[in-house]
């Protein structure tokens, strides 16, 4: 057959998702596999979503919708927004918003819009292993910022100085963090701005998706509402798919300056153009949900979070960093790897023989971890740990 493109040379399957397939497909076939790698939620939609979908359909909402996005939706996500970054100068408009098909498909977006050939993008590992391709797809060069354990995964501002350069056109920061479970406090996110001060041609790149699954005692915080004077050259990228589980439903959004929206809307014009009718409905239901509801989940993932920590904690071999967000454990396994093993083995092997699905951190930018998800119910949580202790306990290093 003909040649492929060859920007498909650069960049790597999602692991993540061919890992939940297999998994899948393990459990079709009638095998007894503990999943602890999806990054979904594992529960329904609010039924309020439901019911405005119904609506929806009975109005006919069936047509091609507005390219960046209904005006109501749009201006529901900027209320959203400016609840969440407070002092802003001028608070977002529908116009500062484009609703796209999902948070990935946002930043793929916001990457093709802002890069030019060698640009780079600065991200802290561990990362969401998507970021890197997204980057190179764009023809820039991801710069990784390496983040220790002892600190909880936050960048230091002096390794965020040493990796800028004239040739920085972006950086990322994702809080709460998909692996790791990092969350900046404001504080942090000052000590951060006040080195890319500095570095005024850089954009900051701020992915709050995980923004309602957060458990330190500050809670949330949006960069913006650290450093509201970063207006214009921060991008917030967020959606429904965490937040309200709406994973398939496939609504994300960014939030900037007008002419980033204009950018990303001529974008979007070209490729998806207005994203699905009833999805835009339902995500004006999940907007209007009570902060009670969010809370309720939340507790139930911190909950679930202390179980996991607690059955693994029975293996003096497995290191444990208390994740403060997301749903995520991303745990070291390095005191049982050997000289040429990785992460990857571990999980392969993990999964043929004790039949447990974990994501290893090769792709996250940390092949001595590997993530654990706990959305998902508290009898899997309590046997896939088990069975990882097992291994743990009775492996012996190559």
């Amino acid at each position: 057959m003909p040649k492929l493109g060859n920007r498909l040379d650069v960049i790597s399957e999602s692991v993540t998702l061919k890992l939940n397939s297999l998994v899948k497909k393990m459990k079709a076939s009638g095998e007894d596999v503990i999943n602890l790698t999806a990054g979904e939620p594992d529960f329904l939609v609010h039924p309020s979503l439901n019911e405005k979908i119904k609506e929806a359909l009975s109005a006919g909402k069936s047509k091609y919708t507005p390219v960046p996005g209904e005006t109501e939706v749009r201006e529901a996500i900027a209320l959203k927004t400016n609840q969440q970054q407070l002092d802003l100068k001028k608070p977002w408009k529908a116009e500062n918003v484009i609703v796209s098909n999902g948070g990935k498909h946002s930043l793929y977006q916001v990457f093709q819009a802002i890069l030019n050939p060698g640009d780079e993008v600065v991200m802290m590992s561990p990362y969401w292993l998507s970021y890197p391709e997204m980057v190179k797809l764009g023809e820039g060069t991801p710069v990784i910022v390496e983040t220790k354990p002892s600190d909880q995964f936050v960048a230091t501002p002096e390794a965020l100085e040493a990796a800028l350069s004239p040739r920085t056109k972006a950086v990322i920061l994702n809080s709460p963090s998909n692996p790791s479970g990092a969350v900046y406090t404001k504080s942090q996110f000052k000590q951060l701005a006040a080195v890319l001060e500095r570095f005024p041609d850089v954009w900051v790149i701020s992915d709050e998706i995980y923004d309602q699954i957060v458990f330190n005692d500050e809670g949330f915080c949006s960069f913006l509402s650290a450093v509201p004077e970063f207006q214009e050259r921060t991008i917030t990228v967020n959606g429904m798919s965490k937040s309200c589980a709406m994973t398939g439903w496939r609504v994300g959004w960014t939030v900037g300056p007008v002419e980033l929206i204009g950018a990303l809307t001529r974008l979007q014009g070209q490729s998806t153009s207005g994203i699905n009718a009833l999805a835009q409905a339902a995500t004006l239901a999940g907007l209007a949900l009570p902060q009670e509801y969010f809370s309720q989940l939340k507790n139930t993932y911190q909950k679930r979070r202390d179980l996991m920590l607690e059955c693994l904690e029975k293996s003096g071999k497995i290191e444990r960093v208390v994740p403060q967000g997301a749903f995520y454990a991303f745990v070291g396994i390095q005191s049982v790897l050997g000289s040429q093993e990785t992460a990857v083995d571990f999980a392969e092997n993990l999964l043929k023989e004790q039949k447990v699905a974990v994501v290893p951190g090769d792709p996250f930018g940390a092949p001595h971890f590997v993530r654990l998800s706990f959305a998902t119910d508290e009898g899997s949580i309590q046997e896939g740990c088990r069975r990882i202790v097992s291994y743990m306990e009775n492996k012996k290093n190559s």
